[in-house]
């Protein structure tokens, strides 16, 4: 047995749905009191959804509160300002920059060459490690 299918609801004023009411009341089709009982049941779960959102709201902001004390360590939660970058030298720049283009010429080598690039790496320093690297590269 197949369910019927309900229409909804047409759109209709407030002023509308108020003189349906009171037609079907007058007609009998309605009780007054069915109608009583739903308006009371309506405010009734409105003060319950709104009494819940109320207890959502204070429980939600103690949560991001304990949870933002939480993710902070004892030592940064007293000092939680940035401290500003210090300087790093000359020689940290180029072994950075050195290490950068090592990285980039090994990336599509195989394993087998990467493996020879790491031991001329070892004993000839990164300089030679790069050149060996981009030949390697050039050759396949």
């Amino acid at each position: 047995m197949q369910k019927r299918k309900r229409a909804g609801l047409p759109r209709i004023s407030a002023e509308q749905a108020r003189q349906a009411l009171q037609i079907l009341v007058e007609d009998g089709r309605v009780a007054a009191r069915e109608v009583s009982r739903a308006l009371a049941r309506r405010e009734r779960l409105v003060r319950e959804l709104r009494q819940r959102l109320a207890r959502l709201g204070e429980e939600g902001s103690a949560a991001v509160r304990r949870a933002a004390r939480k993710s902070l360590s004892p030592g940064t939660r007293r000092a939680v300002r940035r401290r500003a970058r210090t300087a790093i030298t000359a020689a940290q720049r180029a072994a950075r920059q050195a290490q950068g283009k090592y990285l980039a010429a090994i990336r599509e080598l195989s394993k087998a060459s990467k493996a020879k690039v790491r031991e001329i790496r070892k004993s000839s320093g990164v300089k030679a490690a790069i050149a060996a690297a981009r030949k390697l590269t050039a050759k396949a």
